[in-house]
C-alpha cells in the first residue's frame, strides 16, 4: 500500500524544448514516515499544505506550504511528519534531454505564485481524458516550477530561522538536532559558523527573551518563571540575573 492517497493523477506525455512530462500527481501523505527510495527519473515536490521533514540525499529540510524541492533521477529522498497536519503535495514526474541540467535544488514560492498554483491546479480533471486546454493549462503550471523568471522566489530561511521555532517551542536540543539530520555538535558548530551563536546561546537568548516578556505581563517572578519554562523560582532568578547583571524584580521596576 502506498503511504500516500493519490487526488489526481494524470499521466502525461508532453514533450517541449528538450522536456518531458510523464505524470503530474497530488499526493496527501497517509503514512507519518516514507522511507528513502530513488526513481529513474527526476521529480519535482511541491508542498501545498501541512508539513513535514523532507530528506535529500541524507540531508534534511523542515518543509511546508511554498516549499519547493527538484531531486534528480536515481537521488535517494524520504519524508517524516512534523506537525499535525499531513502535507498535500504537487508531484512532478519529469526528464530532460540534457539530464545533467536537473540539479537537486530547494527553493520557496512567495503566496501570490502558489495561490496562482492553486488556482490552475482547480482546472485540471481529477481523473479521464485531457482536452487541448487541459495541456495549456498544465505546461503553465510546469513553466511556474521550472522557470526561475516566471517564478519570483523568497531567499531560503537562514538555518538560525529554522531553527527558532523548535528551540522556542522547548524541544530538546538533542532532538531538534536530530529532526535536521546533524549530531548536536556538529549542528552547533555549524550554526556557531553562520550566525556566532551557538545551540545553547541561540536557546538562552530566546529564553531570555520569553522570560522578559513574561516579567512585564505576569503578577509576580514565580509564574514569570513558570511561563518561561523553569520550575524553580530561585533558579530562574539567578539565571536571569546572569544574563542581565539585575535581578528580575529590579528588571521588572
Amino acid at each position: 500500500m502506498h503511504a500516500w492517497s493519490p487526488l489526481l493523477i494524470q499521466k502525461i506525455e508532453i514533450h517541449a524544448l528538450g522536456f518531458v512530462l510523464r505524470k503530474l500527481q497530488l499526493n496527501r501523505h497517509r503514512d507519518a514516515e516514507v522511507a528513502p527510495h530513488r526513481h529513474a527519473y527526476a521529480q519535482l515536490i511541491l508542498y501545498l499544505s501541512g508539513e513535514g521533514i523532507q530528506s535529500t540525499i541524507g540531508r534534511r529540510r523542515p518543509a511546508r506550504a511554498g516549499d519547493l524541492f527538484i531531486i534528480p533521477a536515481g537521488t535517494p529522498h524520504g519524508f517524516s511528519v512534523s506537525g499535525p497536519s499531513r502535507p498535500l503535495c504537487l508531484v512532478l514526474d519529469y526528464e530532460l534531454e540534457d539530464a545533467r541540467r536537473i540539479r537537486s535544488a530547494h527553493r520557496t514560492l512567495l503566496p501570490a505564485a502558489l495561490n496562482e498554483l492553486h488556482t490552475l491546479l482547480s482546472l485540471i480533471p481529477r481523473k479521464g481524458r485531457l482536452t487541448l486546454s487541459d495541456y495549456s493549462t498544465i505546461l503553465a503550471v510546469v513553466a511556474r516550477l521550472l522557470e526561475p523568471a516566471a517564478n519570483k522566489t523568497t531567499p531560503p530561511p537562514s538555518l538560525l530561522e529554522q531553527l527558532t521555532e523548535p528551540i522556542r517551542a522547548s524541544v530538546a536540543l538533542g532532538k531538534v538536532a536530530r529532526d535536521f539530520g546533524y549530531h548536536p555538535d556538529h549542528l552547533s558548530r555549524k550554526l556557531k559558523h553562520e550566525s556566532g551563536l551557538s545551540l545553547r546561546d541561540l536557546r538562552d537568548r530566546l529564553r531570555l527573551e520569553a522570560a522578559q516578556k513574561s516579567l512585564c505581563s505576569s503578577h509576580s517572578i514565580a509564574e514569570a518563571a513558570v511561563q518561561s519554562g523553569f520550575e524553580d523560582p530561585n533558579y530562574f532568578a539567578r539565571w536571569f540575573r546572569r544574563r542581565t547583571g539585575q535581578s528580575p524584580s529590579k528588571w521588572k521596576s
